[in-house]
């Protein structure tokens, strides 16, 4: 029996509305490309409109596994290399959880 392959979904959320922008990536180590990876961070806070204070996620849709970071500004989040740095960050903590999913990695 083969297992489907879910992809990662990446989204972005306004903090003060709630309000969420989600793209669901197949291969998501096309997001380890800082091109790619900062392009979809932009079109999905384009997608929000204008916000405050956002909230980057990562989510391995496989197993459930998400982690996210907040930003302060949405400008701040739409900073190419910020962008970019903060994809690559979240999807190796979700690997990392992948990886070592007997242990406790809740207690680093």
């Amino acid at each position: 029996m083969a297992v489907e392959n879910r992809g990662y979904t990446l989204s972005a959320t306004e903090r003060k509305t709630q309000v969420t922008a989600e793209k669901v990536f197949l291969k998501p180590m096309s997001l380890y490309i800082s091109g790619i990876a900062s392009k979809a961070v932009a079109e999905l806070v384009d997608s929000l409109g204008p916000a405050e204070a956002c909230t980057l996620t990562v989510t391995n849709n496989n197993n459930g596994i998400s982690v996210d970071r907040n930003f302060s500004t949405q400008t701040l989040l739409t900073t190419p290399a910020v962008a970019a740095e903060a994809v690559k960050e979240l999807i190796n903590i979700v690997r990392g959880y992948d990886e070592e999913e007997d242990n406790n990695v809740c207690g680093w």
